[in-house]
């Protein structure tokens, strides 16, 4: 599975060896554009912030657990849940 330039909504992340346990508070609810998300590779988030393009590096992809309104991605360190925002992507805006 491959997943790039769907757009989500960060609404947990949680240290991979303690899955109750939040992590990284500060990107809580940040919009990002996922890149490049697929199991064992080491995929992208990108996001806004200050009027600049910033991302996020993931730790290699160990899982990815997609339904039609959320993705869950497991990485060596750390599990994402985000929200995916339904008919948006990185293109919508720019065609």
């Amino acid at each position: 599975m491959n997943i790039n330039n769907d757009v989500g909504i960060i609404e947990g992340v949680y240290d991979i060896t303690l899955p109750k346990v939040p992590t990284s508070l500060h990107r809580w609810g940040r919009v990002v554009w996922l890149q490049d998300i697929e199991i064992g590779s080491r995929g992208k988030l990108l996001y806004i912030q200050d009027g600049q393009c910033s991302r996020t590096h993931l730790s290699r992809i160990t899982n990815v657990i997609k339904a039609m309104d959320y993705v869950e991605i497991h990485t060596e360190n750390n599990i994402y849940r985000l929200r995916l925002l339904p008919g948006e992507s990185y293109h919508s805006g720019n065609n």
